[in-house]
């Protein structure tokens, strides 16, 4: 990095992983200590292991000076030209010791992980607390929010009078008056960036009281007179022919010809699609286009009307019907959400109360938070808050970048490339910018270098060779994506977009300037589409692409419907490829929608001559675990007992694998024993009780079986015990988590969206004939009274509603977005492809995406027959059939190259990389202990044991020992103990009055008082509670250690090992053995204590020479 921003346009293919982790390695190599200055972000947590994978593996390469590494060693000497290849090697093992024993500083992370973490060192500045919780699932919480609201109205409360209101508009508009799921749904734009930088002053306006009723009223008032001069244009002409004795049949073509106009306005048709036609254009341009030709004469009844008045009415109606229907629809557009949009301030409120009572912060507002603070301090503050003086930013994915996220990101590149030395790299792609739901703008990397000012030196530079794909496979999307990008900014330029109307009329979540210069940012998007292929490769690959017309895919007795015809395809082409040699696991099927690969894995399970292997993200749910299921219908036995689905289920896996319906029924018979357990125990009981374990089909799911109790883990930490709760929770969330799973020996079925960062040798993309525009609700800001006196109005996206109204920039600008966004899903689909790619769907209208790839199919045709004219490579086979044709009866068929069957299968058999060791299954046995875990207590003095003592108290101190183990493993500082005793309250654990809060409490606060305790308790220390310390022993395997409290200073750690017992010896060798394993990673002033907590005495440890 050689300027103080460089920005890698990175293609499907190109290597962006190498550079980002070259770029990496550059620093760290340069400079070992460097790496707790450097900050590279991804967006997902698989690429952040990747990437730290990559980044370990390499520097472990080049320090052993294996062959694998070697790439990226000339990649190195070729920047770090001042170093010797010795140095560098040198060095290289330096930084691995480094980043290994200092792998909290070796920050590659998410984006939402690196803004949590400052958002907890800005948690005093921000008034939270610091056990604040993270909450993940934004749609519960509000949904939650919108009942409890619904539930809490009062007759005399605003907020029902307004949902009367939304009722009552739904009756007269022949909907659904049951409204609560249309709140519910319309509330969850109280999570998107648009509506925050809005909702102040929204609120603001709708709070003022008798706003709504006037702005409302304004609006209806004025889009009545719209009407009503509508109305009057069609009354005049009806009663002049009243007037006259004239009707329809007395002018050409009767009710069809230009009677039919009025017709339509008189009936509330108003818009250029019901209105102009060829017969219009007639009538205005001459009188005698009104009637016969024998009565195109003066005389005639009907024509004398004409030229004496209906002439001129029809050419006012025509000059008047433009603005009229602009405020027609501006008022309509606008009134239509209002009833809603009054009611999302109380939605938010309650979602903040919540959260408040909860201690709970939702992950969405962690940007727009950081934002309001960045913008009114300093931006070094920020940095001093962050933990370390940044000196190094990596974004990856950048194009998936939102505007808030960049805003927060700016000030610390800003910041960093003021910095002597600085080197920054943002590396993304336009084209795969495919995530504008999630409020990524693609917009921010295509005018990157409009950002920062011109005295700031930004590089951009293209990766353009593609690594991934055969040469035919390049080839081909060279060629398809020039010709598409071309006809799609020519169909906004040429023909979509306006250029008449100001700029300033409206604006939009999606507005970013005039239309024209828009329209070239798609142009611009794609001017890098073009690859190369890197010499070596020969010309192989293979395309075919079949869009089907109307013939045969009829629904009727005689013809396969199209569902039915595409999954032959599918089955067909999957065959053609396994007997090509082609293996299942190296085949993917890509779909737009998730819906589809249920679909797809049915028909092709049911319809294969022999079992198809298919793997999809739906395996690897919790629910597709029948051991997880067994143990929550269980729960939902012990919840429900009358719940007759739930116990007839369980009796089904019980005469199915236990072969005993018994077990059930004495399952159910001891109910209130099961209850009287905490959740997670009970959980475990049942486990042990179906013989989850013992079953061998159930006893492989055990990685599913971990990650349940994982999820339950997790949701009792933050919640009760209750089961009907955590059984909400399951139905609502929890069932849909996945497992981490790299064994896909099978074909593996996804969305487009799941398939980006993914590569496969052989792509099936069926259905490629997907609706390109959606109806939904943008935000706008009208510029325009009196509709500007509203901030911000969620508007219908509709072609027909919006376009003429005020807000036909919004849609001009929203149309261009989803042509990009649809452009691009084709692009990350085609570029999956290595070796073959098919593509099917059926021949469409411009509305559909079949259509772009039809249309461009004859430039792509005319390019690679050229390509194959220059002699340059061995002729490719090269077909297309259908072209121009008529699109209800023929298909068109393109086909490129020969079928490539071979695999690039990788070995890791002789690889002495040790971060690149080929992983194995482990068979994984839960063993779960039937009982609470027990101790002998051996303290023998006064305060804890006498002598004799009865088994009550021997339980006693039992259970207090472990309710005091789990209490200091959850508590931080002194402050956090109140709030932990609460959630052990809660989760059950102290249950009785001789444990209970209040006594725990005030033994834990007299020995928290002694001085050197309560400091261990202070905030001035970074804790790690039971946090597990990897290192090699003498024969090189791994062991763990895993102290109970480490406390990390700014000049110190210390280590504190919590007893319960009498003193032994063996104790400070213990703690010995953890100060010699922080010592070897480089911490030099290490301390230890042993505390003995009943009799509150600490011994110091001291580690021998």
């Amino acid at each position: 990095m050689n300027s103080q921003l460089t920005v890698y346009k990175a293609s499907a293919g190109s290597g962006k992983t190498f550079t980002l982790a070259k770029e990496y390695m550059v620093l760290v190599i340069q400079d070992p200590s460097s790496y707790r200055n450097i900050l590279a972000v991804t967006f997902t947590n698989k690429a952040t292991e990747e990437m730290k994978n990559r980044i370990l593996s390499k520097l472990y390469g080049i320090a052993n000076r294996l062959d694998d590494s070697r790439d990226y060693l000339e990649q190195i000497k070729g920047v770090l030209s001042q170093m010797s290849e010795e140095q560098i090697i040198e060095n290289a093992g330096i930084a691995l010791k480094n980043l290994i024993h200092n792998y909290n500083y070796f920050r590659v992370e998410t984006i939402d992980t690196f803004f949590q973490s400052v958002l907890r060192n800005l948690a005093r500045e921000l008034d939270l607390t610091a056990n604040l919780r993270i909450g993940l699932n934004d749609v519960q919480i509000e949904e939650q929010a919108v009942d409890e609201l619904i539930e809490e109205l009062q007759m005399t409360d605003k907020l029902l009078f307004w949902i009367m209101d939304y009722i009552k508009e739904n009756i007269a508009d022949d909907k659904n008056w049951n409204v609560i799921s249309q709140i519910k749904a319309f509330g969850r734009n109280i999570f998107k960036d648009f509506y925050k930088d809005h909702a102040d002053a929204l609120n603001n306006c709708i709070e003022k009281d008798g706003f709504f009723e006037a702005f409302s009223s304004k609006l209806r008032k004025k889009q009545a007179e719209a009407k009503e001069h509508f109305d009057q244009i069609a009354a005049t002409f009806f009663d002049a022919l009243d007037e006259n004795g004239l009707s329809a049949d007395d002018f050409q073509n009767k009710t069809r010809g230009i009677w039919s106009y009025f017709s339509k306005l008189k009936n509330g048709k108003f818009n250029d699609d019901d209105l102009q036609n060829a017969t219009l254009v007639k009538c205005l341009d001459s009188e005698e286009s009104w009637v016969k030709k024998s009565d195109a004469q003066a005389g005639k009844p009907a024509y004398d009307l004409v030229v004496s008045q209906l002439f001129q009415l029809l050419h006012y109606s025509e000059t008047s019907r433009p603005k009229l229907l602009r405020i027609y629809k501006s008022c309509d557009l606008t009134l239509r959400h209002l009833n809603q949009l009054r009611l999302l301030g109380s939605i938010e409120k309650r979602v903040r109360e919540m959260n408040r009572d909860a201690n709970r912060f939702l992950l969405s507002d962690t940007q727009t938070l950081l934002h309001s603070l960045i913008q009114d301090e300093d931006s070094p503050f920020i940095f001093e808050k962050i933990g370390s003086q940044l000196e190094h930013v990596m974004i990856d994915e950048f194009q998936d970048t939102s505007t808030v996220q960049w805003k927060n990101f700016k000030v610390l590149l800003q910041e960093t490339m003021s910095h002597q030395n600085a080197g920054n790299l943002i590396v993304g792609d336009v084209k795969q910018s495919i995530y504008r739901w999630r409020s990524g703008d693609w917009r921010l990397l295509n005018n990157i270098e409009s950002e920062f000012p011109s005295n700031y030196t930004i590089q951009i530079e293209s990766l353009s060779h593609n690594y991934r794909s055969d040469r035919n496979i390049v080839d081909f999307n060279n060629a398809f994506f020039e010709a598409a990008a071309e006809k799609e900014y020519q169909a906004i330029t040429d023909k979509d977009l306006p250029h008449t109307f100001s700029d300033s009329d409206s604006g939009s979540d999606s507005d970013s300037g005039s239309d024209s210069s828009s329209a070239a940012q798609l142009k611009k998007a794609y001017s890098d589409v073009r690859q190369r292929v890197p010499q070596k490769k020969p010309a192989c690959g293979y395309v075919r692409i079949n869009l089907l017309g109307q013939k045969g895919i009829k629904e009727d007795e005689n013809s396969e419907n199209y569902q039915d015809k595409m999954m032959g395809m599918i089955l067909d082409t999957i065959n053609e490829l396994v007997e090509a040699g082609v293996k299942y696991k190296n085949i993917a099927i890509l779909v737009r929608s998730n819906k589809t690969i249920q679909n797809i894995a049915d028909y092709l399970m049911a319809n294969s001559a022999t079992p198809l292997p298919l793997v999809s993200d739906e395996a690897f749910r919790l629910d597709a675990s029948q051991a997880v299921n067994v143990m929550v219908t269980a729960l939902r036995c012990l919840a429900h007992p009358n719940d007759d689905i739930a116990k007839a289920g369980l009796m089904k896996f019980c005469m199915k694998y236990l072969e005993n319906k018994q077990i059930a029924e004495k399952f159910l018979e001891e109910r209130e024993l099961y209850l009287q357990k905490p959740l997670l125990d009970l959980t475990e009981s049942l486990y042990t009780y179906f013989k989850l374990g013992e079953i061998k089909t159930l006893s492989q799911q055990s990685s599913y079986v971990s990650a349940f109790y994982d999820q339950l883990a997790s949701y009792l930490s933050d919640n009760g015990g209750d089961i009907d709760d955590f059984l909400n929770e399951w139905d609502e969330n929890i069932h849909s988590k996945s497992i981490h799973s790299d064994k896909a020996d099978g074909i593996r079925l996804l969305s487009i969206h799941k398939s980006k960062g993914l590569e496969f040798d052989n792509v099936i993309m069926p259905f490629c004939d997907w609706a390109l525009e959606k109806t939904d609700t943008i935000w706008c800001t009208p510029q325009v009274a009196p509709f500007n006196e509203l901030p911000l109005v969620p508007v219908d996206f509709s072609a027909k509603k919006m376009v003429g109204s005020i807000y036909e920039k919004d849609y001009y600008q929203e149309h261009l977005q989803n042509m990009v966004d649809n452009l691009n899903l084709l692009y990350v689909g085609f570029t999956r492809a290595g070796k073959n790619l098919f593509v099917y769907g059926k021949r469409g209208a411009a509305t559909q995406r079949s259509f772009i790839i039809e249309d461009s199919l004859e430039a792509v045709y005319n390019t690679l027959n050229a390509q194959n004219a220059s002699g340059q490579y061995e002729e490719q086979t090269l077909e297309f059939q259908g072209n121009g044709t008529d699109k209800k009866t023929d298909d068109v068929y393109f086909e490129y190259g020969e079928i490539d069957a071979s695999s690039k299968e990788e070995e890791f058999a002789e690889n002495k990389n040790v971060f690149m060791q080929k992983s194995a299954d482990l068979p994984i046995q839960i063993k779960v202990k039937s009982d609470l875990y027990s101790f002998k207590p051996s303290l023998q003095s006064e305060f804890f044991m006498h002598g004799d003592e009865s088994e009550e108290q021997q339980k006693f101190y039992i259970k207090i020992g472990t309710v005091l183990h789990e209490l200091f493993s959850k508590i931080k500082t002194k402050d956090d103990v109140e709030s932990v005793l609460k959630q052990l309250e809660l989760d059950g654990v102290l249950y009785d009055e001789n444990i209970s809060k209040e006594k725990i409490e005030k033994m834990l606060r007299a020995r928290l008082n002694s001085p050197l305790v309560s400091e261990w308790f202070s905030d001035k220390w970074k804790v790690l509670n039971e946090t597990s310390i990897l290192y090699l022993d003498k024969d090189g395997k791994v062991c763990k250690d895993r102290p109970d409290r480490v406390l990390v200073g700014e000049n110190e750690i210390i280590v504190i090992d919590f007893k319960f017992g009498k003193p032994h010896a063996e104790y400070h060798d213990q703690v010995r053995q953890y100060m010699s394993q922080l010592k070897g990673m480089g911490y030099s002033c290490v301390k230890g204590y042993l505390w003995y907590v009943y009799p509150n005495k600490v011994e110091n440890v001291v580690l021998e020479d």
